[in-house]
């Protein structure tokens, strides 16, 4: 870790390279430069946070209305995202036929 008599010793060492009217000048490009590299970390950083979210789908777990009413309907409800179990419900429920339709 960097101490408090280091960083003096640098300080004066620079002062001393580059005399007190480019000082400024260099630590302000130095900061310049500083803030470019932040923005070029935060830019990768953005870029890379999308893809690993397409990548990793989303699997929403199903609600307790769902697992009970899959439960109920005899539906095996282990690891199954909550997608599954509804379509599974759906397909499950009995549908009238289109000749009974055409009575009504």
């Amino acid at each position: 870790m960097v101490g408090f008599d280091t960083i003096v010793f640098i300080a004066i060492v620079a002062l001393l390279l580059f005399g007190p009217d480019k000082l400024p000048q260099y630590l302000r490009e130095l900061g310049k430069l500083y803030a470019e590299v932040k923005k070029a970390q935060r830019e990768f950083e953005r870029e890379l946070s999308p893809a690993a979210i397409i990548s990793a789908p989303v699997v929403k777990p199903p609600s307790q209305r769902v697992v009970d009413i899959a439960r109920k309907m005899g539906i095996p409800v282990d690891g199954k995202s909550e997608d599954q179990l509804l379509a599974e419900i759906d397909a499950a429920v009995p549908r009238p036929d289109a000749d009974s339709k055409k009575d009504i």
